[in-house]
């Protein structure tokens, strides 16, 4: 699935390039391009090396990556400041086609940067896990208070 932000993005072309690619290439082209010449260099040498070879290939390779990796670090960063998943668009849940027997709300302690989480008391809990809980807090506290009235 192509990355959205990417796919009207237009790249200029090094000049050393230019007889190979042209003057600009768009994002489609260059994914295109990036296939072609990857599987050129195994079933053709003579022709891989024809349309540019190995320079073309490394800076096709290159240029993708670099934005792939700055879309990504962006998203990276916003979870880590604690957003919600910057990797899926903002959707509604479907409650009403939910399994109702799944069980959820409880996090996996078994991994370890999920059990750091807990730790750093960072993990989110199922609001009405963290509900019951502020219940049977009231309640111990309700009963110890009339103990000491006795």
């Amino acid at each position: 699935m192509p990355n959205s932000r990417l796919v009207d993005k237009v790249y200029p072309v090094p000049e050393h390039l230019k007889k190979f690619l042209g003057g600009s290439i768009s994002y489609h082209n260059l994914k295109m391009t990036k296939s072609r010449m990857t599987s050129g260099k195994e079933k053709d040498i003579n022709d891989f090396n024809a349309k540019g070879g190995d320079n073309v290939l490394k800076w096709v390779e290159l240029t993708l990556k670099t934005d792939r990796d700055a879309i990504h670090n962006v998203k990276q960063t916003g979870m880590n400041a604690g957003r919600e998943n910057e990797f899926i668009k903002p959707h509604e849940k479907d409650r009403d086609n939910a399994n109702p027997t799944a069980v959820g709300g409880l996090p996996k302690i078994n991994k370890g940067s999920v059990s750091r989480k807990i730790i750093d008391d960072k993990e989110v809990y199922n609001e009405s896990i963290k509900e019951e809980i502020k219940k049977i807090k009231y309640l111990i506290e309700y009963i110890n208070k009339n103990k000491k009235t006795i």
